[in-house]
C-alpha cells in the first residue's frame, strides 16, 4: 500500500469530485449531489484561481481516500500566517489507520513553511472521534473564543440593511 500526500493543483479539479461527493454525502446523506453540480463547484469556486483555497489530497495507491482544504489567513502575529483547515475528510473505510495523523502532520509542516505560527480548525462538539484524535495530535479547544455564524435568514436580514 502505497500512501501519498500532496497539494492538489487547479487542473486536478475533476480528479477530487468523488471524494467531495463522499464528504457531502457522509454528513449530509446519501444522493443529495449531483455530479454535474459537485463539478461545476469545485471547478469554478474550490479550484478557482482567486479562491485562496488549498486542496490537499490523500492517496492509495491510485484512489484518493481522503483531503483537506487549508486557507493561510492575514494579518497574524508578528508578520506571519495563520492556517485554517476548513474541511479534512478520511474515507469511513480509512479512518483509524493513521492517515488522518499522516495528513495533519503534512499540514502542520506546509504551515511551518509558509511561516505560519498558529494552525487552527474546529470540529464538531459531539463529533467524540474526531475530538479523541484532535487532543492526541497536542491540539487544544480555545475557551476564550466564541465562534460566530450568520445563516439563512440571519444572513439575508443583516445584508438586506
Amino acid at each position: 500500500m502505497s500512501l501519498s500526500i500532496a497539494v492538489c493543483e487547479k487542473s486536478d479539479w475533476k480528479s477530487m469530485v468523488g471524494i467531495f461527493t463522499e464528504m457531502e454525502e457522509h454528513y449530509f446523506g446519501a444522493g443529495i449531489i449531483e455530479p454535474s453540480k459537485m463539478e461545476t463547484y469545485l471547478e469554478s469556486r474550490v479550484f478557482a484561481p482567486d479562491s485562496g483555497v488549498i486542496v490537499i489530497r490523500v492517496k492509495q495507491d491510485e484512489a484518493i481516500i481522503g483531503f483537506a482544504c487549508v486557507n493561510i489567513l492575514y494579518p497574524s502575529p508578528r508578520y506571519s500566517g495563520q492556517m485554517y483547515i476548513k474541511e479534512l475528510y478520511i474515507s469511513a473505510a480509512q479512518r483509524g489507520q493513521g492517515v488522518g495523523r499522516r495528513l495533519m502532520q503534512y499540514i502542520a509542516r506546509l504551515a511551518v513553511e509558509r511561516e505560519c505560527l498558529r494552525l487552527d480548525w474546529m470540529s464538531e462538539k459531539g463529533n467524540a472521534g474526531s475530538s479523541r484524535f484532535y487532543r492526541s495530535l497536542g491540539g487544544e479547544t480555545l475557551d476564550g473564543m466564541f465562534h460566530f455564524r450568520l445563516f439563512g435568514e440571519s444572513l439575508h436580514k443583516l445584508a438586506d440593511k
